[in-house]
């Protein structure tokens, strides 16, 4: 179960932890802290930059019911820019690294590639396993690799 935004906010999509629903400061503290990143903020980036193009490998149907486990600032990055017709894209590891790089504007391949890991694990961590099965069936494997 997620918890609504908060009232009043003018943009939730706002990368500013005091704008930000209590599960999204969960999840973005977690990948703070597993990562030992600076900020929160830049926590929220990061995550939201990687859901974005694991939004993208996956198929509609499927990012729409992960929604319901995520924060629903997080949900929306899964549901960005699809038709809901949409059909999961084939992405390989390298190129969805070097797209999650690009939004947190970093040129370290390895050190992006080993934080896109631990946001995906702990994504991983946050669904049911039913979720989980089926978000492993759908990527290609170098993805799932990163997942595990």
């Amino acid at each position: 179960m997620t918890t609504p935004p908060l009232q009043d906010d003018p943009n939730p999509n706002d990368p500013n932890p005091a704008r930000s629903s209590a599960t999204l400061h969960a999840f973005a503290g977690q990948v703070q802290r597993r990562l030992g990143l600076d900020t929160e903020s830049e926590a929220e980036v990061l995550t939201r930059a990687t859901l974005n193009e694991f939004g993208k490998a996956v198929s509609a149907g499927l990012a729409q019911d992960l929604t319901v486990s995520l924060p629903p600032e997080l949900s929306a990055e899964l549901r960005a820019q699809r038709p809901s017709d949409d059909q999961a894209r084939s992405i390989g590891r390298a190129e969805f690294v070097d797209a999650v790089s690009g939004a947190v504007h970093s040129v370290d391949a390895e050190e992006v590639e080993r934080q896109v890991e631990q946001v995906l694990r702990l994504l991983r961590e946050w669904l049911p396993e039913s979720d989980v099965d089926r978000t492993l069936e759908q990527l290609p494997g170098d993805l799932v690799e990163l997942m595990r």
